[in-house]
């Protein structure tokens, strides 16, 4: 703790005229007691931004429930004054939580929203029946909005009657709600979710869709699945990427279809969806296409090797190497795409493929003469110097090298 003439100094040294000794002054008083707290609130204004980033600091230093007290009215303050005071309140933390509750009466309709909002950020609150109340009850969308928000933040079950009812509110709280029930789970709200399906707002449909995806039950998965008889293009592809969260099963018609298209048409994290919901259903007619979409990603980008590794871990949940041979030699497939089916074999220990692995020896492509070589020295190693024997005076060195290295290794 500073002493009084360290305080009293450090203090004076906030009004100079060097930014510098300024900010070292305020980076000094994260070590005082509540007696620097209003020099730094008054540092916050100061016109260099390093300097006021020391004096939000200390003030986060300091904390307490003091700091934060003193700190509320800057809510009301311009938005840079205002963010950072949201910052202070939320670093702060559970200190603060008292004081917010006072300011779920107030006036002005964006300071209880900071408060709800500021509950949320903080994770804790001892009176969340009051932010049901705010939900019920606040004249203000964007605060019934947040109070919802808030609610599944800290857990609060008893709040789900409420946020059921807030289905019925307007558009922007039903979002915050729908997003609330999926959080809990609970079974007693899929009927009224179900209902926002009829909704004529498309918004509000895709939310409920989005929701029924987070609840792990077979309820949800027969909502959804009744639904995707009902559903447009569009939302048939929303319906079926929720029901891959869910869980499919081989008896879901009409799923496979629809996540083919996805496989086909949509972007790279839909595609990774599409291809688990491929899998789940069993759907082996999909397997070349899967091939050849994971071919279209390069390897040797570093941005691909986390969707190349999980695309991969799928495929070899299929367990079913006839597909994976028949890739071999599709012409459909580009050399990415056969190096994948190459390295399922490999790693399913599928030596029954090694004749088909061995015709692909004399491809054009080197990567897959490479990934051919590899397999052929995994899955046949006693023969893997007879089969290879040729390519040792193969006439590009980089195959050479490989399958000589390869063979030493296999004496």
């Amino acid at each position: 703790m500073l002493e009084t003439e360290q305080l009293s100094q450090l203090t004076s040294d906030l009004t100079q005229a060097d930014a510098g000794q300024r900010r070292a002054a305020a980076e000094a008083l994260a070590g005082a007691d509540a007696r620097a707290i209003y020099p730094l609130i008054k540092t916050l204004r100061d016109e260099n931004p390093g300097v006021q980033e020391a004096a939000m600091r200390s003030l986060i230093s300091i904390g307490g429930e003091v700091t934060a007290f003193m700190v509320l009215p800057l809510l009301r303050e311009g938005p840079l004054l205002r963010n950072t005071t949201m910052v202070i309140l939320r670093e702060i933390g559970p200190a603060a939580i008292p004081l917010l509750r006072l300011l779920f009466t107030d006036k002005d309709d964006d300071i209880r929203k900071f408060a709800v909002d500021l509950i949320g950020d903080i994770k804790t609150c001892d009176y969340p029946d009051e932010i049901v109340k705010l939900l019920q009850i606040d004249p203000n969308v964007n605060v019934r909005a947040s109070a919802a928000k808030s609610l599944a933040i800290l857990n609060y079950r008893a709040s789900i009657p409420a946020l059921i009812a807030a289905l019925r509110d307007e558009e922007w709280v039903c979002f915050s709600a729908l997003d609330a029930l999926s959080h809990f789970g609970d079974d007693s709200s899929l009927g009224p979710v179900k209902t926002i399906l009829t909704s004529p707002s498309s918004a509000l449909r895709y939310a409920a869709i989005e929701a029924l995806g987070k609840f792990d039950c077979p309820q949800a998965r027969s909502i959804l699945h009744d639904y995707l008889q009902k559903a447009d293009d569009m939302e048939k592809i929303a319906v079926v990427k929720s029901l891959v969260q869910t869980g499919l099963s081989t008896s879901m018609l009409g799923v496979s279809d629809v996540l083919t298209d996805i496989l086909k048409k949509g972007d790279w994290d839909d595609r990774l969806i599409a291809i688990r919901g491929l899998v789940d259903v069993g759907e082996k007619r999909a397997i070349p296409v899967i091939i050849d979409t994971i071919g279209m990603l390069d390897p040797s980008d570093p941005n691909n090797d986390e969707w190349l590794v999980t695309a991969k871990q799928a495929l070899l949940e299929f367990l079913s190497p006839d597909e994976f041979i028949e890739a071999l030699h599709n012409p459909s497939i580009k050399f990415r795409g056969k190096v994948i089916a190459i390295d399922v074999l490999k790693e399913l220990g599928c030596s029954e493929a090694v004749p088909q692995i061995v015709t692909l020896l004399s491809d054009v492509s080197t990567h897959v003469v490479l990934a051919a070589v590899d397999a052929v020295v995994q899955l046949a190693r006693k023969e893997a110097p007879t089969i290879l024997a040729s390519l040792k005076q193969h006439h590009e060195e980089r195959i050479r090298e490989h399958v000589n290295r390869l063979l030493e290794d296999c004496r």
